[in-house]
């Protein structure tokens, strides 16, 4: 991961992030009941060119950019959230329907400027200067991760489809500063 895309996180919440980034991506599988190998085949027919392997890896990481994220769930034809579902549809790159998602997620917060958005991310222990953050997000380049931490402070309604609310807050807790 670069330096520009690094986030800089209190002392373990990056694992805590990451744990959950994996287990949302292997709810996607388990839904369908697919393994790395016939996801990768399945990537390969949506122009996505990665081994069960290098799959496997990055989903036991956890380290995955969201646009990869999108490509699980195209893949496995896993059933998307509504607010999700054009932008899965699009002919777009990843990166630009890993941007749409999001801007889809904050039309329910349209008073919600970067600079808030970065000051609540602060609130669990997430320090990403709202220049930076408006940067990942209208690139489409973020991570799950920083999906997840956003979802998390303006309750994206449609990643409860993937993880419980209580881990969300479980996680976001042990995080922040006021902990």
């Amino acid at each position: 991961m670069s330096v520009q895309f690094q986030v800089k996180l209190a002392s373990g919440a990056e694992n805590g992030w990451a744990k959950l980034a994996s287990r949302a991506a292997r709810v996607v599988l388990a839904r369908q009941d697919m393994s790395y190998t016939e996801l990768a085949g399945e990537l390969a027919k949506l122009g996505v060119t990665e081994s069960a392997h290098a799959i496997e890896a990055k989903v036991s990481r956890g380290t995955f950019r969201f646009a990869f994220f999108l490509q699980l769930i195209a893949g496995s034809r896993t059933d998307c959230p509504y607010l999700w579902a054009d932008a899965l549809s699009s002919t777009e790159t990843w990166q630009a329907r890993s941007s749409t998602v999001f801007a889809a997620e904050m039309t329910g917060q349209p008073w919600l400027n970067w600079q808030m958005l970065s000051n609540r991310l602060q609130e669990i222990g997430v320090s990403l200067p709202s220049e930076s953050l408006q940067a990942q997000i209208e690139s489409g380049s973020f991570a799950t991760t920083l999906f997840l931490q956003c979802a998390t402070v303006c309750r994206f309604e449609s990643i409860y489809r993937f993880l419980d609310t209580s881990e969300l807050h479980r996680v976001a807790l042990a995080n922040s500063p006021q902990s």
